[in-house]
């Protein structure tokens, strides 16, 4: 679970405790994660196997950017300070 926390702070430096409280308390946010750093391992095995950039890397790599999206979305919302 750390390694998961530690992937998702160095896309999110600023928000390294925010991201540990939500992790820790919701299960959601959790998933949320989880989703983004599969989506963001398949871009990248995609990227090493094909010989071009290929309409599966663009989807997947939008995929990525709306999870990363949302992800923010959450952080700051549920921080009144941001």
């Amino acid at each position: 679970m750390a390694e998961n926390i530690e992937s998702i702070v160095r896309v999110f430096p600023l928000y390294e405790e925010k991201i540990d409280f939500l992790f820790q308390a919701d299960e959601n946010f959790r998933d949320l994660c989880k989703d983004y750093l599969l989506c963001a391992g398949n871009v990248l095995e995609m990227k090493k196997k094909a010989d071009s950039y290929s309409a599966e890397i663009e989807e997947y790599e939008e995929l990525q950017r709306n999870l990363e999206q949302e992800i923010l979305h959450i952080i700051i919302k549920e921080d009144p300070a941001y």
